[in-house]
C-alpha cells in the first residue's frame, strides 16, 4: 500500500475501485445539491497523492520504544508517519475533513500491535508503570473521535495478530474469538458450520468484534439477533488493574454483572482480548423478503409499533425510509417516473409523502411464514402495499458498498454525515419533524431518515444529512450543526446515541443524559481499574 493521504482516510480496502452504481447515485446527489460540474474552489485533494508527513515526532524515548519491541517483536512496533496517521482518527466527517488538510494534531507516538493476550498484559503493564497513554484500536471505523491520542502514547492495534476463532460450541451454541477479528472472517467461518452471529454494522466488512463491544452496537439484523449485548455470553478484558473474565454462563444472580460497564466503554477500562457470542443456526435458504410502501411515513411506524408489539416473533431486519430518503432511493433507481411512478401515485401513494417498508424474517420456516402473515395484517390495516421482495434485495446488494459514497462525494464538495438516536414510539415523529426541521434551516440540505433498529416500546432514528461544502470555515460551521442536532435529540426525548457511541464526540453532554450520581459511579469503576487513566484519556467523562 502506497504511503499517501489518500489511504490514510479513505474508507475500507484502498485498491477498491468505485464502481458505476456509485458514481451514478454521486452525481445524483450532486444533481439534488445544485452542484454543477466539480468544485475546485475547495483545497481538501490536495494531499490525496502525497506521502504523509506528520509534523509531531514520535515521543517516545528509545528505550521505551526498545522495551515494547522486546513485548512483541521489533515489526509490531510502528513509529513511521504513515502508520501514525492511520491510527490518528476514525471515520467522523470533521476526522476525514482534518486529514485531508494535513491537519493531525494528536497522532500516537506509536503503534504497537500485540500477538497474544500474555504480550496485551505486559505492554498495558508496562504503559501503566511509564504512565504511557494507550488507546486500543480494532479496524478504526468510530465515527465519535473515540480514537484520537490527546495524550500522545500508543495505539494498541489488536486487528493485526488477535483475530482467530478460538473455539465453537455448538452444544452451548456460542463461538469464542480474539477481539480483533473482523465481522467477515467470523461470519464465513460459522456459515460454513450452519450458523450466523447475526450481527451485521454497515461497517461490519471493517470493524471488529471487540469494538462492537467497546462501542455496544447494534447491527442491521438487531430487531431479530438483538443488540451485542443481547449476543454477548462472556469475554475478558486487560486493565491496568488485571484481567478481567466475566460471563461465560448462560445466566446468573451474583451481584452486579462488569459487562455493562465494559459494554460501551470505548477502550477507557481497558483492552478487550476475547469475546464469547451466542450463534444461531443459519440457513439462508429460509429467508423470506419483503417491502412495503405506506402513504406516510406515521402509517409505516404504525405498522412497525403494532407488529413489534404483537407477540409475533418480527422481521430479523426490519426498516423504514421515511418520504425524503423514499424518494431519493427511487430517484436513484429511477422508479420515481415511468409506469411505477405513475401507478404508485394513482393508488394514493403520492410523492413526498409516500415511505418504505423493509422486512426480513430468518429462522425456522414455520416461524417466518407466520410473521410475513401477521405483518401483512398490519401493513394492510394501516394502507400499506405490498411490493414484493424487490426493493430489499437491492438494499441488501449495496448495504457495505454504500459506504465507499462518502470519498468520492467529498471529492465532489459535498459535506455528508450521519447521527442517530433512539426514542419513544410516543415522541418518535415529533422528533422526527424537529430533527428534520433543524436540519433543513441549514439551507440547501438533504435529510435522509430511517429507523432501522425497533423494539416494543420505541425505535432509533438514523439522520443522513448532506449539503454543499462551505468555502470558508466549512470545519467549524459544520461542527456547530452537527451539535445542534445533538441538542435536538435531547430536547425532544431521543438519547445522545442509539449505537454509535460517545467517544469525545457528545462526551460534554452526558450530563443532560445522566444523573450525577450515575456518573461518579462510573468514574469510581475508572478509578479501580485504571487508576493512573492512561486508558483512552479524554474519551467518555474520563
Amino acid at each position: 500500500m502506497r504511503k499517501i493521504w489518500r489511504n490514510v482516510y479513505n474508507w475500507g480496502d484502498p485498491e477498491k475501485p468505485i464502481d458505476k452504481t456509485i458514481e451514478h447515485h454521486i452525481n445524483h446527489f450532486k444533481h439534488l445539491l445544485g452542484i454543477d460540474g466539480d468544485r475546485h474552489d475547495l483545497p481538501l485533494n490536495a494531499n490525496a497523492q502525497q506521502e504523509v508527513k506528520l509534523d509531531k515526532k514520535s515521543k517516545l524515548t528509545r528505550a521505551a520504544l526498545k522495551d515494547l519491541m522486546r513485548f512483541v517483536g521489533s515489526d509490531n512496533v510502528k513509529v513511521d508517519d504513515f502508520s501514525r496517521a492511520r491510527h490518528s482518527f476514525g471515520k467522523y466527517y470533521a476526522d476525514i475533513l482534518k486529514m485531508r488538510m494535513g491537519k493531525v494534531a494528536h497522532p500516537p507516538d506509536a503503534v504497537v500491535c500485540p500477538r497474544t493476550e500474555e504480550d496485551l498484559i505486559k505492554v498495558i503493564n508496562y504503559c501503566n508503570t511509564k504512565r504511557i497513554a494507550v488507546v486500543p484500536w480494532g479496524a478504526g471505523s468510530s465515527v465519535t473521535r473515540a480514537l484520537e491520542a490527546d495524550k500522545g502514547g500508543i495505539a494498541l492495534d489488536l486487528s493485526v495478530h488477535l483475530k482467530d476463532v478460538l473455539s465453537l460450541n455448538a452444544e452451548d451454541s456460542t463461538v469464542t474469538v480474539e477481539a480483533g477479528i473482523l465481522g467477515p472472517d467470523l461470519e464465513q467461518y460459522l456459515n460454513e458450520r450452519g450458523y450466523t452471529c447475526g450481527h451485521f454494522p454497515q461497517s461490519f466488512e471493517f470493524s471488529t468484534v471487540g469494538g462492537w463491544v467497546a462501542a455496544r452496537g447494534a447491527g442491521q439484523a438487531s430487531t431479530g439477533y438483538g443488540r451485542i449485548e443481547d449476543l454477548l455470553v462472556g469475554l475478558r478484558i486487560v486493565t491496568p488493574a488485571g484481567v478481567i473474565s466475566c460471563g461465560n454462563y448462560p445466566a446468573a444472580s451474583v451481584g452486579g454483572d462488569i459487562r455493562h460497564f465494559v459494554l460501551g466503554s470505548e477502550g477507557t477500562l481497558g483492552a478487550i482480548s476475547r469475546v464469547t457470542l451466542r450463534v444461531r443456526k443459519y440457513n439462508a435458504a429460509n429467508s423470506i423478503l419483503k417491502s412495503y410502501m405506506f402513504k406516510s411515513f406515521e402509517q409505516a411506524v404504525a405498522a412497525m409499533r403494532d407488529m413489534m408489539q404483537s407477540q409475533v416473533y418480527p422481521p430479523h431486519f426490519f426498516r423504514i425510509s421515511d418520504p425524503e430518503e423514499t424518494e431519493i432511493g427511487l430517484g436513484m433507481k429511477g422508479k420515481d417516473k415511468g409506469i411505477t411512478g405513475a401507478l404508485l401515485n394513482m393508488l394514493g401513494f403520492k410523492k413526498g409523502g409516500r415511505s418504505l417498508m423493509y422486512a426480513i424474517f430468518e429462522g425456522d420456516p414455520r416461524q417466518c411464514k407466520l410473521g410475513e402473515r401477521v405483518l401483512g395484517k398490519f401493513v394492510r390495516r394501516h394502507g400499506g402495499l405490498s411490493l414484493g421482495s424487490y426493493a430489499t434485495r437491492k438494499w441488501l446488494e449495496q448495504r457495505y458498498s454504500s459506504a465507499y459514497m462518502r470519498d468520492p462525494m467529498m471529492d465532489a464538495g459535498i459535506r455528508i454525515d450521519t447521527l442517530e438516536t433512539s426514542v419513544h414510539y410516543s415522541r418518535l415523529v415529533e422528533l422526527w419533524q424537529a430533527v428534520r426541521a433543524y436540519i433543513k434551516s441549514d439551507g440547501q440540505t438533504l435529510c435522509l431518515t430511517h429507523i432501522s433498529h425497533t423494539y416494543e416500546t420505541g425505535a432509533n432514528l438514523y439522520f443522513i444529512f448532506a449539503s454543499p461544502m462551505l468555502l470558508k470555515d466549512e470545519l467549524n460551521q459544520f461542527e456547530k450543526f452537527h451539535r445542534g442536532i445533538v441538542e435536538t435529540f435531547i430536547a425532544h426525548g431521543g438519547t445522545l446515541s442509539h449505537h454509535h457511541g460517545v467517544g469525545r464526540l457528545v462526551s460534554p453532554l452526558l450530563t443532560k443524559q445522566h444523573s450525577p450520581a450515575t456518573l461518579e459511579a462510573w468514574r469510581a469503576v475508572k478509578k479501580a481499574l485504571d487508576p493512573k487513566g492512561i486508558m483512552n484519556p479524554g474519551a467518555l467523562i474520563f
